[in-house]
């Protein structure tokens, strides 16, 4: 289980902080890796896909979500974690082997353009003044298997 988090005001967010970048903008996946957390920088396509799901304000249950070997799957929709070295794949399964709980919510950036929005997954909660808890979601793993998966559609652009 994620602990998911929406800003108590439109628009508001903390800062990502230090990281470094991966993938390929020009292909609409770009990711950042810190320390404790990793995010998703959210272009047109995400945003429309994943806002209503993990961020906006309501109290209905998230999505299920399944991370697989080539990516992050919600509903039929795959969103790539594979591309970039090293790979965001793998910050995301040290998170989730870490003690102690993740949390999911909305952050940003100076470095990037103005209204730019990451969802960040992080071993830090959120500052309680901006963020009000959500209802968690819940994150399924598959193993990897000799298999190649079968592609779901995508939605990211």
């Amino acid at each position: 289980m994620i602990q998911r988090y929406a800003a108590f005001f439109r628009g508001w967010a903390q800062a990502f902080g230090e990281h470094r970048s991966l993938g390929d903008p020009a292909a609409g996946m770009r990711w950042l890796v810190g320390d404790d957390q990793v995010g998703l920088i959210l272009n047109p396509g995400l945003k429309r896909l994943l806002y209503p799901l993990f961020l906006y304000r309501s109290e209905l249950a998230a999505p299920t979500a399944m991370l697989r070997p080539d990516g992050l799957v919600i509903d039929t929709t795959l969103i790539p974690l594979v591309g970039a070295a090293p790979t965001p794949l793998s910050q995301i399964l040290e998170l989730i082997g870490r003690p102690g709980p993740l949390h999911l919510y909305q952050t940003y950036h100076l470095i990037y353009p103005s209204g730019t929005r990451i969802l960040t997954l992080s071993a830090r909660a959120p500052l309680p003044i901006l963020y009000r808890e959500l209802a968690p979601v819940r994150l399924l793993i598959e193993e990897p298997t000799g298999d190649p998966p079968a592609p779901p559609d995508s939605g990211l652009n």
